[in-house]
């Protein structure tokens, strides 16, 4: 079982709107089912068993899970497992400033691509080629053995992003049309 730390108002409301939505996804709703609230508290629980507080954040929060307009690096892969990632880069002076993801994958998925994102910012693009899945999973405080792919998505896509920056000076910034 996973430390449990204190809940910050912000984190403890996300929590809460988060299992909300998952039991109004399966047909139970707060105004007919007499013991939401305790079944509510078991959902966090059970999630908070099984991911860091870390991976939670990171998949409940959205700033970075976005389309960016004119990337200066892009990629798109699909995993082994079916979930399909995409980063956008901005970049300047061989540093990245801006980073951001999409993914139609599950949690674990939307965490990686979250903290890839956030761990690209500011940083040079030397030292993000340098990222591997265990930095994703270390920064994450783990995750279950069976989404551990889900790193390896996230890092493998950022470097092809950054490979498209080179392929796009080499063409002489011309930004080939995105088939998205």
């Amino acid at each position: 079982m996973r430390e449990k730390h204190h809940l910050s108002a912000e984190f403890r409301n996300m929590l809460e709107q988060w299992a909300e939505d998952a039991l109004g996804g399966i047909g139970i709703f707060k105004d007919r089912y007499p013991g939401f609230e305790k079944l509510k508290e078991k959902a966090i629980e059970q999630l908070r068993s099984v991911y860091s507080d870390i991976t939670i954040d990171m998949f409940l929060r959205t700033e970075d899970n976005r389309r960016m307009d004119s990337p200066d690096g892009f990629a798109r892969i699909t995993g082994p497992c079916g979930d399909t990632m995409e980063i956008y880069l901005k970049v300047g002076s061989g540093v990245i400033l801006d980073s951001s993801f999409q993914t139609d994958g599950c949690s674990p998925s939307k965490a990686c691509g979250g903290m890839v994102a956030q761990m690209a910012k500011g940083k040079s693009i030397a030292k993000i080629k340098k990222l591997t899945a265990q930095d994703i999973l270390d920064a994450l405080g783990g995750l279950p053995e069976e989404s551990e792919h889900c790193a390896t998505l996230a890092v493998d896509t950022m470097k092809e992003a950054l490979k498209d920056i080179v392929r796009q000076e080499k063409a002489g910034g011309k930004r080939q049309r995105l088939r998205l």
